[in-house]
């Protein structure tokens, strides 16, 4: 097993993910899964996102039903949040692929699907900045 300080990159991330609370002890196996399909991790934290930064993280769906529900859901519990690096054409593509196959093998519902990503570069930047206040 690598060791998770062989896994901090110094480039710029081009991804942005979270292991959605529920799935905590799917951690390692995520971290894994990551580092297996080329992504470096710059930055890693558990935490406990408030209803505040679950409204900030997730405002372009403030006008569908589901918002508050999800919202509620994402500040319940700790979370793992992550951003990643990895050399490819593109990384959202990428990444999406990598979330999918996550969500099809923990997911439990539409909501409860495991993991998060950002779907642009625009939103990466802003949602580790949300998350890492950097």
């Amino acid at each position: 097993m690598k060791k998770f300080s062989d896994l901090i990159s110094k480039k710029e991330n081009n991804a942005f993910v979270i292991l959605k609370p529920g799935f905590l002890d799917k951690e390692q196996l995520w971290v894994e899964i990551l580092m297996d399909d080329g992504w470096k991790i710059i930055q890693y934290e558990r935490k406990f996102l408030d209803i505040d930064t679950a409204k900030k993280l997730y405002e372009m769906h403030k006008d569908k039903d589901f918002y508050d529900n999800l919202c509620k859901y994402m500040s319940s519990d700790e979370c793992v949040c992550a951003s990643c690096y990895k050399d490819c054409k593109d990384p959202i593509k990428e990444m999406d692929k990598l979330k999918d196959k996550v969500r099809d093998m923990w997911g439990k519902s539409e909501m409860r699907n495991a993991m998060h990503s950002s779907d642009s570069l625009k939103n990466v930047k802003r949602e580790t900045k949300i998350i890492f206040k950097n």
